[in-house]
């Protein structure tokens, strides 16, 4: 994706809605507060970094398990902000679920839910959008992750 305009129409085209905000947004935290969405529907998109970068996202009451992610990607760790950008093009705290052109993990926890609040594009915009849009435009593999 080449800016956050590109981001917004992709999740309006998904079925997913943007959600703009007065203030900067970088956690869940933040974001279960400017919405009132519990924390288990906001997610978190990640980078890790191993033989190639990975978005992993899970919800955002939960930690990756690192030792389950590595089963399936092999050796790896969470990437700086730096190597964030520059595998995605988007910032930490703003990172989309989806346009990320890498490769995409879902924890499989968040089949229980149909619709996710995360990043929309950039820190002071959040994305509404279902789980199964994530999932079949980012060819995402579903997997215990957490």
């Amino acid at each position: 994706m080449d800016s956050p305009a590109d981001i917004e129409r992709l999740i309006e085209s998904l079925g997913g809605e943007i959600i703009r905000l007065d203030k900067l947004v970088k956690t869940v935290k933040q974001a279960s507060e400017a919405t009132g969405a519990d924390p288990s529907d906001i997610i978190k998109s990640l980078v890790f970094i191993g033989d190639e970068p990975v978005l992993v996202i899970v919800p955002g009451d939960k930690k990756v398990d690192i030792n389950k992610l590595s089963k399936i990607v092999g050796e790896c760790r969470l990437a700086n902000p730096k190597e964030a950008k520059m595998a995605t093009g988007f910032d930490v705290g703003g990172m989309p679920p989806v346009g990320v052109p890498i490769k995409t993990i879902v924890d499989k926890s968040l089949l229980e839910k149909d619709y996710v609040i995360g990043g929309g594009g950039d820190i002071k915009k959040l994305c509404r959008i279902s789980v199964k849009s994530i999932i079949d435009y980012q060819g995402a593999v579903v997997a215990d992750v957490t």
